[in-house]
C-alpha cells in the first residue's frame, strides 16, 4: 500500500500546481499525484492549444515556487489593456508604466505551461506520480482516506492511504459524483471559440477585450512564431452560431473576425486550428469535508470574459497549500476539518467575488437597450479619465486587490 501525507487526484494545469506549491517549500511532505494520462503525453486534456492569462498576482505566485525563471522564457507580457464596445465611443486604456510594473499579466499556451511544471515537479524526490491512473473508489477513516487505484496500462489495482485527499480532477468529475458532492451548473447558452491569429504588425503587447454585439473577442498577445506576430483569440459566441463560425473558410472567418474586431491590429493575416468549448458556470456547493478539499474546476467555473478563471484556481491552490504547510511545520493534522473549513471561507469568498463580477460584466454588456449602452459608455470614459477609479481596477485586473499566501 502506499502511504502519502497528500493524495492529488488530477494533474493538470491545477493539480500540478498546487503539488508544485508544496514540494517547493517542504520535501518532507510525502505527496502522490495521481493523473489518468501519461505524465508526458500530448494528451494531456489540460495542456491543450488554449492560452492562459496569467495576473501579475500568478507570476508572483509562479515565482515563490521556483518556476518563474522558467517560465519567463515563454511568455508574452500584457503592457496594455485596451476595452471597447462595437458601435460606440467609450473606450479605457491601462497601462503597466503607469503602475510600476513590467507588465499587468502575462499569456502562456498550456502546452507550454504544463511543460514547465512538470519539469519542475521532476527535481523533487518526494513527489510520486502515478499515470495513468484512475481512483476506483475513494473510503473515509476517521484518520485517513483509503483511495482504491487503477493502472490504466497494466490494469493492476493498487491501494493509497492519505492524510488529505485533493481533488483537482476538473468539472466533469465521476468521483465527485460517487462523493455525493453537488453542484450549481448554469449554462450561459455560449460557446468559446479558440485560435491563435497572424497579425499585420506587432501588438506591442496590447491586450484587447471588445464587447461586439454578437458576444465578447478578446485578442490577447502570444510571442512570436517563426517570426510571425500573434494574438490569442477567444471569441464568446452563441451555440447557434458556433457551428457555422467553426465551418467557415480561413479567409471567410478572418473577414467575419475583422469586421467584429476592427484594424487595431492591423489586417489579421492567418488563422491556426480553430476549437470551442461550451461556457458554464459550475461551483460545487462542498469545497472541503474532512480529510478533503477541491480545487479548479472541481470547484467553481467561470465565464472567460476577464480572464480569471485559472489566477483564481492557483490562489486556491496557493491558500490550501499554505494551510497544508502551516498545520504540517506545527506538527498539527494537515485533513482537520477546522483547519480546511478556514481555508474554505476565504477561497469561496473571493470565488463569489470573481463569479459576481464576471457575470455582471457579461449581463451588463448583453442589453442592447440605448440608455443602458450610454450608461456602459459614460462609465467605460469615467474608468479612462478617473485615475482613483483606474487604479482600482488596475490592481484588479493585476490581482493585487487580493491577500496574497505567503509561504515563508
Amino acid at each position: 500500500m502506499l502511504d502519502a501525507d497528500v493524495l492529488i487526484i488530477g494533474g493538470g494545469l491545477v493539480g500540478a500546481s498546487f503539488t508544485l506549491a508544496l514540494a517547493s517549500q517542504n520535501q518532507a511532505l510525502k505527496i502522490c499525484m495521481l493523473e489518468s494520462v501519461e505524465a508526458s503525453s500530448q494528451a494531456q486534456p489540460s495542456f491543450d492549444d488554449r492560452s492562459t492569462v496569467l495576473s501579475k498576482s500568478s507570476a508572483n505566485l509562479f515565482s515563490d515556487m521556483g518556476l518563474w525563471p522558467d517560465l519567463a522564457k515563454i511568455v508574452a507580457p500584457i503592457k496594455h489593456i485596451h476595452t471597447s464596445e462595437e458601435g460606440q465611443f467609450g473606450m479605457s486604456r491601462l497601462h503597466a508604466s503607469d503602475y510600476d510594473v513590467d507588465a499587468m499579466g502575462y499569456v502562456v499556451d498550456n502546452k507550454g505551461l504544463g511543460t514547465q511544471l512538470y519539469a519542475q515537479l521532476q527535481q523533487f524526490p518526494n513527489i510520486q506520480i502515478i499515470s495513468p491512473a484512475k481512483v476506483t473508489c475513494l473510503k473515509a477513516f476517521p484518520d485517513h482516506y483509503q483511495a482504491e487505484l487503477l493502472n490504466l496500462q497494466t490494469q493492476t489495482h493498487e491501494k493509497c492511504q492519505a492524510k488529505l485527499v485533493v481533488m483537482c480532477d476538473g468539472g466533469r468529475s465521476d468521483l465527485a459524483q460517487q462523493l455525493g458532492l453537488s453542484r450549481q451548473t448554469k449554462s450561459y447558452q455560449q460557446a468559446a471559440l479558440i485560435a491563435n491569429v497572424e497579425l499585420q504588425k506587432n501588438h506591442q503587447g496590447w491586450a484587447y477585450e471588445r464587447f461586439a454585439k454578437q458576444g465578447p473577442i478578446a485578442m490577447l498577445p502570444l510571442p512570436n512564431f517563426q517570426g510571425r506576430a500573434r494574438s490569442a483569440l477567444v471569441w464568446t459566441t452563441s451555440l447557434s452560431a458556433i457551428e457555422e463560425r467553426m465551418g467557415l473558410t480561413d479567409k471567410a472567418f478572418l473577414t467575419e473576425l475583422q469586421s467584429q474586431f476592427g484594424h487595431r491590429l492591423g489586417r489579421f493575416k492567418g488563422v491556426g486550428e480553430r476549437a470551442f468549448y461550451p461556457l458554464n458556470v459550475q461551483k460545487t456547493n462542498e469545497l472541503v469535508r474532512s480529510r478533503l478539499a477541491i480545487l479548479g474546476n472541481a470547484a467553481h467555473t467561470l465565464h472567460p470574459v476577464a480572464g480569471q478563471g485559472f489566477n483564481l484556481a492557483l490562489r486556491g491552490a496557493a491558500l490550501l497549500a499554505h494551510n497544508v504547510l502551516s498545520n504540517y511545520t506545527k506538527g498539527l493534522d494537515i485533513g482537520s476539518l477546522s483547519s480546511l473549513n478556514e481555508f474554505a471561507l476565504v477561497q469561496n469568498q473571493d470565488a463569489a467575488r470573481i463569479q459576481g463580477a464576471s457575470h455582471g460584466l457579461v449581463s451588463l454588456f448583453s442589453h442592447q437597450n440605448s440608455a443602458i449602452q450610454l450608461t456602459r459608455n459614460l462609465g467605460v470614459l469615467a474608468l479612462d479619465h478617473c485615475p482613483l477609479i483606474k487604479g482600482c481596477f488596475a490592481r484588479a485586473a493585476m490581482g493585487l486587490d487580493v491577500h496574497k499566501p505567503t509561504f515563508r
